[in-house]
């Protein structure tokens, strides 16, 4: 008897079987045990993957927590630092830089915010009023001074000098009506498109701003004023407000109806 045992792959008991066969049957009896056996494999095995999976077992206890990894890395652009996690600007800014639509005129210790003067004066470089015609000799309580100071007194003055006089032009609202685009020169179009960038918010400069204006920018020759007056916001009386004098830097007191004082505009940053 000859079985070609190449053509037959019988695994654990089945191989048992069929050496237990061969030794005591022919091929045809050998051939049905076989088939049999692997009948009876295959029915087992159809029995194991009918029977239902059980519930899952409770969760292991949590592993030892690994090691941390290298901390990652931010490289800042130029004009930010990084330290304990903040992001800060570390750009800075000096006098006679121009900004926003003007020239800086003034900075404080940071370097990040300061004063702003327009590049040219207002009204056509003529002199124009304090006050909003006959009726703006009254009190209007702008009597700051110093540092940001003209901006709250721009906003009395152009308070009290409109309530009798609404269509009048006078420094404060000559100033605090400026717009300039970036190069500083050329006016804001009404509407701005949406491609230019308009700088607004700008006023009539304090009395102390006035003086900053003078020492920083014309006496150093970083821009051209006029040889004579300008208006400051700091009124002084009912009937006169502080302007100075740009040849000689004297600051002085002068009638409200008078015309001999500039408009330069400043605004804040």
């Amino acid at each position: 008897m000859r079985i070609k045992m190449n053509h037959l792959k019988i695994i654990g008991t089945a191989g048992l079987f069929m050496m237990s066969c061969a030794a005591q049957a022919n091929d045809k009896e050998l051939w049905a045990h076989i088939e049999a056996l692997y009948s009876k494999i295959g029915t087992l095995q159809t029995q194991i993957n009918s029977i239902p999976q059980g519930a899952p077992g409770p969760m292991g206890p949590a592993g030892p927590k690994g090691e941390r990894g290298p901390a990652g890395t931010y490289t800042a652009g130029e004009g930010i630092s990084i330290s304990n996690g903040e992001i800060k600007t570390t750009l800075t800014h000096h006098i006679g830089e121009e900004y926003n639509g003007g020239i800086i005129f003034w900075v404080d210790k940071t370097g990040q915010h300061g004063l702003i003067a327009s590049k040219t004066d207002l009204n056509n470089n003529e002199g124009i009023q304090w006050r909003n015609g006959e009726s703006g000799n009254k009190v209007t309580n702008a009597r700051a001074d110093g540092i940001y100071a003209g901006e709250s007194n721009t906003k009395l003055i152009i308070a009290q000098q409109t309530i009798d006089n609404q269509s009048g032009t006078f420094a404060a609202l000559l100033a605090a009506n400026y717009r300039v685009l970036g190069d500083g020169i050329t006016p804001c179009p009404i509407p701005t498109p949406e491609s230019a960038t308009c700088y607004g918010g700008w006023y009539l400069p304090s009395a102390y701003e006035l003086t900053l204006l003078h020492n920083n920018l014309q006496r150093q020759g970083i821009s051209t004023f006029a040889p004579d007056y300008y208006w400051s916001s700091t009124e002084s009386s009912v009937g006169e407000a502080w302007l100075q004098n740009f040849s000689t830097g004297e600051l002085m007191a002068s009638g409200k109806a008078s015309t001999l004082g500039h408009v330069r505009a400043v605004s804040r940053f």
